[in-house]
C-alpha cells in the first residue's frame, strides 16, 4: 500500500500550453511526472516574468465578466502557474477590495514562454440606486496582481484597467460582493 501511495503522490498533472498549427484553438497535454531530475516542475512564475493587463469587457448581461485580468509569459524558460493571481482594487490608505477565486478548484498549470493565461473577473462595475460603490471611478484606484506563488521579495504588479481599445479607464467597484475570478483560460 505504501509504495501504490508513493507511486499515486509522484503522478502529477501538468498543463502544457501549446498553438495549434491552424486556427486559435488551444492544445492541451497532460504529462506525468516521473520524479526524475528531468521531469522537475518549473518554478514558480514571478512578476518579472509576466505582463499583465486587465481589460474591461463590452457589454452588462447577468452572469457575465466585468473584465479580463490576462498575464502574458515574458520570460525564457516554462513556469509553474499553480494556484490563482492576487488581485486588490485600492484608493491609497483608503477602501480596497481583494479579488477571491469563484471555485475552489486546484489550478496546476506550466506557462511556457509567449503564451498567456487569463482570468475573467466578476464585480459590479456599476451598482444600483440601492447599493453603494466601496471603490469610486473619481479616486482613480489603483490595481495591484500578484502571481499565484510569489518569492520573498515579490510585490507583484500594478496594472492599469484598459477599454478593448487599450484606452484608461478608472475601476470602479461597487455593491455587496467581493470581486470573483473565474477559471483560468490558456492562450
Amino acid at each position: 500500500m505504501a509504495r501504490r501511495t508513493r507511486a499515486v503522490s509522484a503522478l502529477s498533472l501538468v498543463v502544457l500550453l501549446g498553438a495549434a498549427s491552424c486556427g486559435t484553438q488551444q492544445h492541451h497535454t497532460a504529462t506525468r511526472s516521473s520524479g526524475g531530475p528531468s521531469d522537475a516542475r518549473p518554478a514558480a512564475c514571478g512578476s518579472s516574468q509576466l505582463g499583465w493587463k486587465m481589460t474591461l469587457l463590452p457589454g452588462r448581461p447577468r452572469h457575465t465578466p466585468t473584465a479580463m485580468l490576462s498575464a502574458a509569459h515574458k520570460g525564457s524558460k516554462p513556469c509553474a502557474f499553480d494556484g490563482y493571481p492576487g488581485l486588490e482594487f485600492w484608493v491609497g490608505k483608503g477602501p480596497s477590495a481583494d479579488a477571491k477565486p469563484e471555485k475552489s478548484a486546484p489550478v496546476h498549470l506550466v506557462l511556457n514562454p509567449g503564451h498567456r493565461i487569463g482570468f475573467p473577473v466578476f464585480y459590479d462595475a456599476v451598482g444600483s440606486p440601492s447599493e453603494s460603490c466601496d471603490i469610486l471611478a473619481e479616486n482613480d484606484p489603483r490595481i495591484s496582481v500578484t502571481p499565484p506563488h510569489p518569492a520573498a521579495h515579490d510585490y507583484g504588479s500594478l496594472v492599469r484597467l484598459t477599454d478593448p481599445r487599450g484606452h484608461h479607464v478608472r475601476a470602479q467597484v461597487c455593491g455587496p460582493g467581493v470581486p470573483l475570478l473565474g477559471a483560468p483560460q490558456l492562450h
